[in-house]
């Protein structure tokens, strides 16, 4: 927190980077990307927006951290998780021929 101009009032600092992601926290991602997307009663045709709406709800339900995550900040890191997964999953492939 800091002073305003008038030495009076507490203002909030401007918000910053909130830091990586742990193994916990993306853990967290994986397990609410799980029950997100396995939902039977919203099905697929859902908004991106939507989706990410629900993806943050979750995450933020059962996020013991104490660091607020974004939506924005979540699908960053869900893309990486995602990209990372496919990675493995071609080369196991290769593999496994």
């Amino acid at each position: 927190f800091e002073v305003d101009e008038e030495g009076e009032g507490i203002v909030d600092a401007p918000k910053g980077r909130a830091g990586n992601y742990t193994n916990t926290d993306d853990i967290l991602l994986c397990n609410t990307w799980l029950q997100v997307s396995r939902d039977p009663s919203v099905g697929c045709d859902q908004s991106r927006d939507a989706y990410w709406g629900r993806m943050k709800e979750h995450f933020d339900a059962h996020n013991v951290s104490g660091i607020d995550r974004s939506e924005r900040s979540l699908r960053s890191r869900w893309s990486t998780i995602n990209s990372d997964c496919q990675k493995w999953v071609a080369a196991q492939k290769a593999v496994d021929k």
